[in-house]
């Protein structure tokens, strides 16, 4: 889901890509006001919020979009490495928000070498190799055997 290229038409300014997304999880704007003024006290965006995406730097993209992205319920999440960019507060922030977020949902899957990243959110694992399932089992035991197969 996070994908900071493809996300938005990048002449909309983050105001209308929040009201975007709104619409298009809830089908109404009732509640926007208080959702927006929730994303803005995550994002810390208030000041960049009526300027078009394209001047966004990655960091003010990934506040923008982790925010909206989790700002709702969501069945499955997908992160393809966690949060790229964003200083330490934020990520501080960020990691705790995931952290609550995936209490409510179903299934999070996540693409990383990182295995501290790994560790702290998965329970089970799926190893790759050359694109086909090469191990799946328990977190633990798909580290152990990633690893170990690392100069294949």
């Amino acid at each position: 889901m996070l994908d900071k290229s493809s996300w938005v038409d990048q002449d909309l300014t983050g105001y209308h890509a929040a009201k975007a997304q709104y619409l298009l999880n809830r089908n109404s704007l009732k509640g926007f006001d208080e959702f927006y003024g929730e994303l803005l006290a995550f994002t810390e965006l208030a000041d960049f919020m009526h300027i078009p995406l394209r001047t966004y730097s990655d960091g003010m993209r990934t506040r923008l979009q982790f925010g909206l992205l989790t700002g709702f319920q969501h069945d499955a999440l997908a992160l393809d490495e966690g949060i790229g960019a964003g200083d330490q507060s934020f990520l501080n922030k960020a990691q705790e928000r995931l952290s609550s977020f995936l209490g409510n949902v179903g299934t999070l899957i996540l693409a990383s070498h990182s295995n501290d990243l790994l560790r702290q959110f998965c329970k089970r694992g799926v190893v790759l190799s050359h694109g086909r399932i090469a191990f799946d089992g328990g977190f633990e035991a798909a580290e152990t055997y990633y690893l170990s197969h690392l100069s294949e």
